[in-house]
């Protein structure tokens, strides 16, 4: 509004539901996992593992918005980078 441009507002209530926000993106995330061969760990529901034949492993961890992500193949490391690349 021209007349209160020297003004700054109050934002009393979250808006569009953003208090939902965090469940909104773990629950997409925690899908993405399931969906591509990963299980999630019971004793720690913010780790993901995933184990091919081979008995490569990529154990992937989120906290919050950052993934932290361990194994034993780098191959496994760049597909699962550019995998998220591209669905994020």
């Amino acid at each position: 509004m021209k007349e209160h441009e020297d003004k700054v507002l109050k934002l009393n209530k979250a808006l569009y539901r953003l208090k939902k926000a965090p469940r909104v993106w773990y629950n997409h995330i925690d899908d993405y996992f399931l969906k591509n061969g990963f299980v999630k760990c019971p004793h720690e529901y913010v780790i993901h593992v995933k184990i091919k034949n081979s008995g490569d492993t990529l154990i992937v961890c989120l906290y919050v918005d950052d993934l932290i992500f361990i194994g034993n193949n780098s191959k496994m490391f760049g597909d699962f980078k550019q995998a998220i690349v591209k669905e994020f």
